[in-house]
């Protein structure tokens, strides 16, 4: 067995109305930064949509304004479903958000003017799509990590990602882990991480994670491993 499904608890699901203000505190803390001020909306867009795919998906984990997304676990056919529609959307919204601009600078007299209203917003939005794709890669080593336990060792691995705290309450991200820990164990998963922080990295060292097969970078928990009891400390994000 490679995977499962995730059955996560109402009390760590995100509401949708909270999803705008996590991708906006996730671009703010883990980036990549913005290009400009400019192409900031973009950026965060790209959070957004990101977002609302991984939790149409089930896969979204919150808690008192921190957030985690977990790779790995099947959908059933209704989150497959919604996960299809929301990606849809985002890729609608997204080719609404270059093609409108040249729609409104067709009716735009000044041709330096209407060549602006056409081209930043397409620009802004290629940019940061590229600058994401950019820093993304270091998502690449722990994806690889999950494919090799789950071909020598076998078992239920998982990935967890983008783990991320408010910055007025560092502590949200630690009470999270705790919760994701247990939650991993209930299903029987082992998890796969690649820390933002060395700060992030010694937390989850002392919540029993060790040194991957692959790359020294990424920490790996096994399945059936115990949570320890009590609160943890915080992973603090980057």
């Amino acid at each position: 067995m490679t995977a499962t499904r995730l059955h996560v608890p109402g009390h760590l699901r995100p509401r949708w109305r909270d999803l705008p203000g996590l991708a906006a505190l996730a671009q703010r803390r883990l980036g990549p930064p913005a290009l400009t001020p400019l192409t900031r909306p973009a950026a965060c867009w790209l959070w957004l949509a990101a977002l609302t795919v991984i939790h149409a998906g089930g896969r979204v984990l919150a808690h008192a304004g921190a957030t985690v997304s977990v790779t790995g676990p099947r959908m059933t056919w209704p989150r497959r479903a919604a996960y299809t529609a929301a990606l849809a959307t985002a890729g609608t919204v997204s080719a609404l958000w270059i093609w409108l601009p040249f729609e409104a600078a067709a009716h735009i007299r000044w041709p330096l003017a209407a060549g602006l209203i056409a081209c930043a917003p397409a620009i802004a939005l290629l940019c940061e799509t590229g600058n994401m794709l950019l820093r993304g890669r270091a998502a690449v080593p722990a994806t690889t990590t999950v494919h090799y336990l789950r071909r020598h060792h076998g078992g239920t691995w998982w990935e967890a990602g983008s783990l991320v705290a408010p910055e007025d309450n560092p502590l949200a991200a630690g009470r999270l882990v705790h919760q994701a820990l247990h939650l991993a164990d209930a299903h029987a998963a082992g998890l796969v991480v690649v820390p933002n922080s060395p700060a992030t990295h010694r937390a989850y060292l002392r919540r029993g994670f060790t040194h991957g097969p692959l790359s020294p970078r990424v920490l790996i928990r096994p399945p059936h491993a115990r949570t320890t009891p009590g609160t943890p400390a915080a992973p603090h994000p980057a």
